[in-house]
């Protein structure tokens, strides 16, 4: 076997590992462990714990409102569940949006300077009084029962967060639907594998609750809260679950473009994350770092043995074997190309899409891991269209 075979097989491990090998390996490891069932909430509702809903809403205006009239109709005892939205910074209306709903009892907080998102977060656990906080965006919904089945795992003194679940509203003229739909329904299925055998290896800020004495004020400098907030609870030695029936809705974004941006953003926060965590990673100790590295670290990277996978089948194609091979990914990267032009004028079937979006979501990675060697990965941040 040359060196180049070798390369191309390493490759080839790679990109198998990151999207079938590991995902199928931790959902067959959780299978083989008992399922356990949170305890049910006290019956009295007087003896539930405190809830303070945190939202960090800069520029929210149009969707602001819903989102708190949503928050304020949650089947949780409104005496015991405060609401507090921070607005730092906004130059639109969504302070004056905010301060509509005083009388409800709603806390609005807001400060002229903009200093992201990790300082809103850092606001809202200052001024919260609840046992649980629970964070959430200004552009995502709750289902009523939603923060019910969150809370009742913190009967558990191991668990110190828990994260519900994603879901994408169907819209055919948004061009990110389908790919979203996709990609959260894939990462359901790990995070609750990953949550059965210890702790999930990343939460979604959309929908993330944790007791509010574990945590720790962020670096304003930090892109992805939620991960460091992940980080932070595992470093404490408790636990971070995934319950898949606390569900949550948003739109996907509009354009491929928002998706994209969004992407390289995350992408180049990861790294960040790990920069400023790297005692967690080096050398490895937990499973949960192992659990972190092949489901994000390799996820971020896939693009570059994508890129490997390429090359090396082109340069070795006079063997038939690697011919297919490199005949097979032109064959998807033109259908990805193709989806460029298509998706312009209507949706696209399943066919097309799958090779477009799976292709602007790497190319969006390998931006992010390139903004992050250049130093640039808390630059130039980019509002999606709601």
């Amino acid at each position: 076997m040359s060196a180049l075979e070798i390369a191309l097989a390493a490759c080839l491990a790679a990109v198998a590992y990151n999207y079938v090998g590991y995902p199928l390996l931790v959902i067959a490891l959780a299978r083989l462990r008992p399922r356990a069932s949170p305890p049910p909430l006290p019956p009295a509702r007087s003896d539930w714990p405190t809830l303070s809903l945190v939202i960090a809403a800069y520029n929210e205006e149009r969707v602001i409102g819903d989102k708190i009239r949503n928050s304020l109709t949650l089947d949780y005892p409104r005496e015991r569940l405060e609401i507090i939205a921070v607005s730092d910074g906004s130059s639109d209306r969504t302070p004056e949006i905010v301060r509509s709903f005083e009388e409800q009892g709603v806390i609005g907080l807001y400060d002229s300077p903009r200093r992201g998102k990790s300082s809103a977060l850092n606001r809202g656990v200052a001024r919260a009084g609840g046992d649980v906080v629970v964070f959430s965006d200004a552009n995502n919904d709750f289902a009523p029962d939603a923060l019910q089945l969150l809370v009742r795992h913190f009967a558990d003194p191991a668990v110190g967060g828990a994260c519900g679940v994603k879901q994408i509203k169907p819209a055919e003229d948004r061009q990110s639907t389908q790919g979203d739909s996709l990609y959260w329904r894939y990462e359901s299925a790990i995070k609750q594998a990953e949550g059965r055998l210890g702790s999930i290896t990343n939460a979604d800020g959309e929908i993330f609750a944790i007791r509010r004495r574990l945590y720790r004020p962020l670096d304003e400098r930090v892109i992805n809260d939620d991960t460091q907030v992940t980080f932070d609870l595992v470093n404490q030695r408790y636990r971070v679950l995934y319950e898949p029936a606390a569900r949550s809705y948003e739109y996907a974004s509009s354009h491929i473009r928002d998706d994209f941006f969004v992407k390289v953003r995350m992408v180049a926060g990861g790294f960040q994350s790990l920069a400023m965590n790297a005692r967690m990673f080096l050398p490895p100790r937990r499973l949960f770092t192992l659990a972190f590295v092949s489901h994000k670290v390799l996820r971020w990277t896939a693009p570059v043995p994508l890129l490997g996978l390429l090359v090396l089948s082109a340069a070795l194609s006079a063997r038939p074997v690697y011919a297919a091979l490199f005949a097979a990914q032109v064959v998807f990267y033109a259908a990805a190309a193709w989806g460029v032009h298509a998706i312009r004028r209507a949706p696209l079937p399943a066919l097309l899409y799958v090779p477009f979006y799976f292709t602007a979501m790497n190319l969006a990675a390998l931006t992010g891991l390139w903004r992050f060697l250049l130093g640039k990965q808390g630059t130039d941040w980019r509002k999606a269209a709601r």
